[in-house]
């Protein structure tokens, strides 16, 4: 899901254990619940991504 387009996707309650998330876009995602342990969210956009609850890897702001 390298550079993948997640704009606004409903993610919530997922597992994306492990994934590639590199310089993905997922600008208002809601990732409400969603396990991303030992995600590489390198360069990718959270902004305004409801991370509420969210298994998050180390670096990666739930606020």
């Amino acid at each position: 899901m390298q550079g993948a387009n997640l704009q606004g996707a409903d993610l919530s309650k997922a597992s994306i254990i492990g994934a590639n998330l590199e310089n993905a876009n997922l600008f208002d995602a809601d990732l409400e619940k969603a396990n991303l342990t030992g995600a590489n969210i390198v360069g990718a956009n959270f902004q305004g991504a409801d991370l509420e609850k969210a298994i998050a890897p180390l670096g990666l702001t739930t606020q």
